[in-house]
């Protein structure tokens, strides 16, 4: 049986020399161990049930199929991602690792991180909620509104927009690292809505737009700082959607929405000259 599902695609960009860059969010980790409690426990088993129908719910719609391969456990699905991941320059995970935050979630993502040697950010998800994660883990990035993983000749931004809210204060603190030399590579939960996606987002819903209908002001000014700068970007990963997606932001910039980690969706991006 395949462990993974990988969609590749290659971005020509000049003065980087060849990177890959593997993307994947939507893991959506539902574990118990046996520190739990019987009430951590029926928690965790009701959450796992409820996303047996969620996720090939998800793969109906996307015409993905839903087999042996997807019905394998969120934990599986994650180290098997994380090991695909490996021969990679970076690693992007674009929010939802976890379906929710509990101590058992946390040491099952810390178990499966433990040892990976490549850079990676991980992005808050609209399920999990930066404020309460603890400090000192795996994933404790995602406490951060902005996170930045410089490589060599590029580097990587996270900006956490889980709640579809971006502010004042981290806008003016992006609009400080576009003065940088190195181009960038933005990655983020919500997608943005553009022309190319806009019939299909659409149809699912506010809940997965960052500039919707009656959203802050900083959202637009936020996607307005992107368009105006897309020279300075090599192109922008989200997640959320639970399926693939793909649309130009701008002229010469495009969105990729990776298809759910769940069910063991995972993209590789070869990027340079």
């Amino acid at each position: 049986m395949e462990k993974i599902q990988l969609h590749e695609y290659y971005i020509p960009f000049k003065n980087v020399k060849r990177k890959v860059i593997y993307h994947f969010s939507d893991s959506h980790l539902t574990e118990f161990d046996g520190l739990c409690s019987d009430a951590e426990i029926e928690k965790a088993k009701k959450a796992t049930a409820a996303w047996e129908d969620v996720r090939k719910g998800f793969c109906d719609v996307s015409g993905e199929g839903y087999g042996d391969l997807q019905r394998q456990a969120p934990i599986v699905h994650l180290e098997n991602l994380l090991n695909a991941s490996a021969d990679g320059d970076a690693l992007i995970i674009a929010g939802d690792t976890l379906d929710y935050i509990s101590d058992a979630n946390v040491r099952a993502s810390d178990k499966a991180l433990k040892g990976f040697e490549l850079p990676y950010i991980a992005v808050c998800g609209n399920h999990e909620s930066a404020s309460l994660f603890p400090e000192g883990h795996a994933l404790s990035g995602m406490k951060r509104d902005m996170q930045v993983c410089e490589l060599e000749d590029m580097v990587i931004i996270g900006i956490d927009d889980s709640q579809r809210k971006i502010s004042r204060e981290l806008i003016e603190r992006f609009t400080k690292l576009l003065e940088g030399e190195k181009p960038i590579l933005l990655a983020m939960h919500i997608p943005i809505m553009t022309d190319g996606n806009y019939e299909r987002l659409s149809k699912s819903g506010v809940y997965f737009q960052l500039n919707y209908e009656g959203c802050p002001q900083e959202n637009f000014e936020f996607i307005d700082l992107i368009k105006t700068n897309s020279e300075n970007f090599i192109a922008v990963l989200a997640g959320h959607l639970h399926y693939p997606n793909i649309s130009e932001i701008t002229e010469g910039l495009t969105q990729y929405v990776s298809g759910q980690g769940i069910t063991g969706n995972i993209n590789r991006y070869i990027i340079g000259e």
